[in-house]
């Protein structure tokens, strides 16, 4: 009894273990492929490209669910209506519901770009449109083109071009235009279903959206000319020639044989086809022989079209900003500094309110753009006050836009913070401080200075306390320099000399050689450095030609970068020339010109009421790569 029931349990195990290695796994499924298709469309009502259009609603029925995907950024109706339509999902259905009653006879093209979509992968219709006519017919004109950065000619996304029926000068601030498009990430636009008319070109980057140039910051580009269309017509000419008598009759004896031949049984159709092959070759030496053939008939094939258009334009800012002063901070009690929006367009009184001071009070440091100075407080009586109030007297444009004197009151404040207590063997450091342009063991170019940049400006300095060895063998040999002030940065100064390649020189400095003019002055400082080996350097030569007396070139030089342009070197011709780039690491460059035609050694904007487009803007065709110890040379005309 044991036994058995011993047995019967062996024998449900292994009949478990065999049902279980039986059965099959239970995963996930794995489903198809990717769905990578997007929704194709199944029913339209009213049909695209309706003409006499009379309805208040659209609806797109597609062959799948979908959404809409970043609409108020792709969403374009062209021309523009006041009310947008109501644009829904309902389902597998877009549903487009009008607010208001559209222009008569007008061509409607509402563009979606890529905001229509499948639900699940989110696949878009790409550059998806829908067409529609009030009138009686479908415009079908178009133009086609790029917006691009005045002054780096680089694609400008997300810009709107415009089409005006309108030609005064303030269309684009007072009406919305006829018709609308907008740049995609490469620049490029084009507008489709215009009528056949000529047109006021406008771009705007339109910061409130409400398609007017009424923001002075708002990006603009015009086209100087009208758009218009012209019908092209191209004509082909054809002709059909006779054949000469003899060769008629061959032909038609020969046609006479193969009729009498096609009585044969089948057992003849060879001599048939020998026949006919023969009258070809008859036709062929015919025409062979005989090349002056008499024209039969003439036919005109006639083909019209309008060309599609392409215009670039060149988007810029106007100098529409009114003067203001942007911030003013004094983070030293000696130190009062203002910074404006923009260059200011003439000198600045700075006084003192209700104060008469008859002996000079400050020095003036202006920045290099001319819209930032700092004026250094220079009687003790004054700046060791905690409270200052200044009057700031300069112009600015009223609201016609004509500049007038105005003043702004100033009260700045400086409390001095309390300094942490220092253990009893530390002092506090009152030295002038300056930075240089090379660091201790660093290296220095042949064609450069040492610049020393100091926090405050220089009372007085002394070169005795100043020597310079250059260190040859581990022997030290004195080496003369110049040092002098900068001629546009009040705290720079320079020491000149003409270097050896490949040389170390020690630079020291002692105490009392500098004196700030708050009597600080430099604590001692000693640094070796060395200078670059000659043949380490490439060269550039340009040769620039198509100058003409009109304007002048401005020539950079750019170390291109991720998000800006640096400008390694910059020089001004007003004449063909070869320009000469020396001392250049072994980097790629970019070169650049600007067609300078105001003779004022920098690149300026347009103005549209003005008609002024943009100073223009050429790039050498691609980049520079300089090698050590190599010359570059590379023509550049300006006219192409």
């Amino acid at each position: 009894m044991k036994v058995n029931s011993i047995q019967k349990l062996i024998y449900l195990l292994i009949i478990s273990a065999i049902f279980f290695s039986g059965c099959a796994k239970i995963v996930a499924p794995t489903g198809g492929p990717k769905d990578e298709d997007h929704p194709l469309i199944v029913e339209i009502d009213p049909l695209d490209n309706t003409v006499n259009f009379d309805s208040k609603k659209i609806n797109i029925t597609f062959n799948e669910y979908i959404q809409l995907k970043d609409l108020n950024n792709n969403l374009i109706i062209s021309p523009p209506i006041e009310e947008k339509p109501e644009i829904k999902v309902k389902g597998k259905t877009l549903v487009i519901e009008f607010m208001e009653e559209l222009k008569d006879s007008t061509t409607y093209n509402i563009y979606f770009g890529n905001s229509v979509q499948d639900f699940n992968e989110g696949n878009p219709i790409e550059n998806f449109q829908y067409v529609l006519s009030t009138g009686s017919y479908i415009d079908s004109l178009s133009i086609e083109g790029q917006v691009i950065n005045s002054f780096n000619l680089l694609p400008e996304e997300g810009v709107f071009v415009m089409l005006y029926k309108d030609f005064e000068d303030s269309v684009p601030i007072k009406q919305i235009p006829l018709y609308i498009s907008k740049t995609n990430e490469e620049g490029i636009y084009r507008i489709n279903n215009i009528g056949n008319n000529q047109y006021k070109l406008f771009c705007l980057r339109d910061f409130n959206k409400n398609y007017l140039f009424d923001l002075p910051n708002e990006d603009i580009a015009f086209l100087d000319s009208l758009v218009g269309f012209e019908l092209i017509t191209e004509t082909k000419i054809d002709t059909i020639f006779k054949l000469d008598s003899s060769l008629t009759d061959s032909v038609e004896n020969l046609q006479d044989s193969i009729s009498i031949i096609d009585n044969f049984e089948e057992d003849t159709l060879l001599l048939k086809q020998v026949i006919r092959e023969d009258s070809i070759s008859v036709e062929s030496d015919s025409l062979v022989h005989k090349p002056e053939k008499e024209i039969d008939s003439i036919i005109i094939e006639s083909n019209s079209y309008f060309p599609v258009h392409n215009y670039v334009l060149r988007l810029f800012t106007e100098e529409r900003e009114v003067q203001y002063l942007a911030n003013n901070t004094r983070d030293t009690k000696q130190k009062i500094e203002i910074v404006f929006n923009k260059p200011v367009k003439d000198s600045i009184v700075f006084t003192i309110a209700d104060t008469i001071i008859e002996k000079e009070w400050y020095i003036k440091e202006t920045g290099l753009n001319n819209d930032s100075i700092i004026y250094w407080l220079t009687d003790s009586t004054i700046f060791n006050k905690e409270d200052i109030t200044f009057a700031l007297t300069y112009q600015k444009e009223d609201s016609n836009l004509v500049y007038q004197w105005s003043t702004d009151t100033l009260k700045m404040k400086y409390f001095e913070q309390e300094k942490p207590k220092k253990k009893s063997d530390e002092s506090a450091d009152t030295s002038l401080k300056y930075t240089l342009n090379i660091k201790n063991r660093g290296t220095l170019d042949l064609n450069s200075q040492l610049n020393f940049i100091f926090e405050n400006p220089l009372q007085s300095y002394d070169t005795s306390k100043i020597n310079l060895f250059a260190v040859i063998d581990t022997v030290e040999f004195p080496v003369e320099f110049n040092f002098s002030k900068d001629s546009i940065k009040l705290r720079r100064y320079q020491l000149s000399v003409d270097w050896c390649e490949d040389t170390v020189y020690r630079l020291e400095i002692f105490p009392n050689a500098f004196t700030g003019i708050y009597e600080s002055v430099n604590d001692t400082n000693i640094i070796e450095f060395q200078t670059q080996k000659r043949d380490f350097y490439g060269k550039i030569l340009a040769d620039i030609t198509g100058v003409d007396s009109s304007f002048q070139i401005i020539c950079h030089l750019i170390l291109p970068g991720k998000d800006k342009e640096t400008i390694y070197r910059k020089k001004i011709i007003s004449e063909n020339r070869i320009v000469k780039f020396d001392f250049l690491p072994p980097k790629e460059f970019m070169f650049k010109v600007i067609i300078d035609k105001n003779f004022n050694n920098e690149w300026d904007t347009g103005e549209y009421l003005k008609y002024i487009q943009p100073e223009e803007v050429l790039y050498y065709e691609e980049k520079i790569k300089v090698r050590s110890n190599w010359d570059i040379e590379i023509n550049f005309n300006v006219n192409k």
